[in-house]
Formats: C-alpha cells, sequence, structure tokens
C-alpha cells in the first residue's frame, strides 16, 4: 500500500512558486501549503473527508496557510509541535510586544530605517497576524503508525519530519531540501537556530532513508549527499562572513558585503527577501561568537562584530 501521496500547490512567494503537502496512508494530511488557494486546490483532488487530523511541518505561512480552511469547512483539526505552538501563541498573545522586540532585535543589528519598515511590512508573521490569531492549533500529543515523529528544530523553533522505517521514506518538511538550502532565521536572539539546525542535520544523518519527501520541490534520494551539500554550504557562508570583517561591522553591513546564492546581492531583493538575509546573517553570527570565531562589542546601541 502506497503511503505518502504528495501534491504540489502553488504559493505566493516568488522564490519558491509552489509548496508540497502529502496525503498520508495513516488519514493524515502533512502541511496545506499557504492560502485557500491551496485548500481550494487539495479538496477538489483529494477525497478530504477521509482526512481525520492534519499534521504541520512547522509554522511558516506557506505550509500552515491553508490549515484554517480544512478547519473551518470540515472541522479537521490541526497539529503542530509544542515549541512551534507556543512561539504562534506567544506572538498571538502580546503581538505589540512581538513587533517591539522585533524591531528592537532589527535596529540594534544595524538596519536602516528606509529599510527597517518596509522589511516589518511584509514579515511574515506580522503580514498574516489575523491568520496566526484566528488559527486553532493542538500540540502534537499522539503517536503515528506508519511513522515516526521526529523533531528537527532549526528552521523554525520546533519543525518536525515524519520517518517510516518501513517504507525508508522521510517527510523533511523545509528541515532538508533537495534544491534549496533552507532558510535558518533568528526567532530569539538567546538561541543559536544556526546550531540547532545543524545538530538537528547530524540527528537524522543515521537514518535509513531511501526516499526524502521535502516541503518544497521534488523526491530525491542522496540523503546523505545532500545533508554533507548543506553542511558545506554553511561553512562557506561563515568563511564569507569571516572576509569582509576586517573591521567592526554590523549585521546589517555584513549581510549587504557578502554574496547570496545566484550571486545575488541585497540591494537586489524584496524586503521579504531582504528579511530573510538579514537574518540568516544574524544566525550566523550568533554561532560564530558561541564558538569564538568571532568576538562583538556594542558602541551607540549598536551591535558590531570583527574575528577573534
Amino acid at each position: 500500500m502506497e503511503t505518502v501521496k504528495r501534491m504540489e500547490v502553488p504559493i505566493e512567494i516568488r522564490a519558491l512558486k509552489t509548496a508540497n503537502v502529502y496525503d498520508l496512508s495513516d488519514n493524515i494530511l502533512f502541511d496545506t501549503g499557504m492560502s485557500e488557494n491551496s485548500f481550494n486546490i487539495i479538496k477538489n483532488n483529494m477525497n478530504v473527508k477521509q482526512i481525520d487530523k492534519i499534521i504541520i511541518s512547522h509554522l511558516h505561512i506557506d505550509h500552515i496557510g491553508g490549515a484554517a480552511s480544512f478547519n473551518k469547512n470540515y472541522n479537521i483539526p490541526i497539529y503542530i509541535s509544542s515549541d512551534d505552538y507556543d512561539y504562534i501563541k506567544g506572538f498571538v498573545s502580546s503581538e505589540s510586544n512581538y513587533f517591539d522586540s522585533y524591531l528592537a532585535m532589527m535596529e540594534t543589528n544595524g538596519v536602516p530605517d528606509n529599510i527597517l519598515s518596509q522589511i516589518m511590512s511584509s514579515h511574515p508573521m506580522i503580514k498574516f497576524s489575523d491568520y496566526y490569531k484566528n488559527l486553532e492549533l493542538n500540540k502534537i500529543d499522539f503517536n503515528i503508525d506508519n511513522f515516526e515523529i521526529v523533531n528537527v528544530p532549526g528552521h523554525s523553533p520546533g519543525s518536525i519530519a515524519l520517518y517510516s522505517k518501513q517504507d525508508k521514506s522521510l517527510l523533511s518538511g523545509d528541515h532538508l531540501l533537495g534544491k534549496i538550502t533552507p532558510n535558518i532565521s533568528v526567532y530569539s536572539s538567546d538561541h543559536d537556530y544556526l546550531g540547532l539546525y545543524l545538530n538537528s542535520l547530524e540527528k537524522i544523518k543515521n537514518l535509513d532513508v531511501h526516499t526524502v519527501f521535502p516541503g518544497h520541490g521534488e523526491p530525491f534520494k542522496n540523503y546523505r549527499e545532500r545533508i554533507n551539500e548543506i553542511q558545506v554550504h554553511h561553512k562557506k557562508r561563515i568563511e564569507k562572513i569571516l572576509n569582509v570583517l576586517d573591521s567592526y561591522k554590523t549585521v546589517y553591513q555584513i549581510a549587504s558585503e557578502i554574496e547570496w546564492s545566484k550571486s545575488r546581492h541585497m540591494e537586489t531583493m524584496n524586503p521579504m527577501e531582504q528579511n530573510f538575509a538579514i537574518m540568516e546573517t544574524m544566525a550566523h553570527i550568533i554561532y560564530m561568537k558561541n564558538h569564538n570565531i568571532i568576538i562583538g562589542d556594542e558602541i551607540k546601541g549598536l551591535k558590531r562584530y570583527i574575528t577573534n
């Protein structure tokens, strides 16, 4: 019996274009796309009445954005990891505190006011705040017959993957993608999310996996090779950062000076992409500081870094 059926749905993110949702043999839907548009495509191509529950791989809108329509129209319960549940609930219970702390984090890391206003208006949590506030969620508190739920924090505070030992398949969410290196952001400056992500890669490295079913793109089989490629990618990103740290610089200055994928630079990016670049730089800076690769100071409210 086929345990995983993939459906690709369009999403409203320029760099990604589509996301995957998966119909599992346990009457479970894994992820829901980005919007009501995703919901309509899924319900028109799947027997939704057979779905008992929806499991979300992580809190990002391109995976959780169709979930509310399933709950509203079919009363299907939605489940997410404890850490991502707590993060969403913390956001919706004190939205103004979230905005203020995010704004302060960007300002202290050198983001100019004109850039910051554009980033704030396009930030996914802020842009879709009403959706998150009205979303009915449950914490995952059950086992799945054919799959093991694997905690893989890093891409989000509580990202999960589903692993089938029987089928040697891994539904990886955005933890492991075949063609794209998952964005690593900062959800709290007190945590090392790149460190969490790299540890999560090591955690799954010894699983017996034949096929990876990712959150975006085609399924793939070069499982450990892909993990190695992503690990090398982050080592090279650290090297790029070190190459521009010839003097004390803010996170924003570093993000503006290094080269991104496809030889792009910050000035060619839209505000959402700039936000991703700044936050990924910040994640690397926190990791590098924790590993004594760089040192930092703070002058007139600006955090700056240089090689150790």
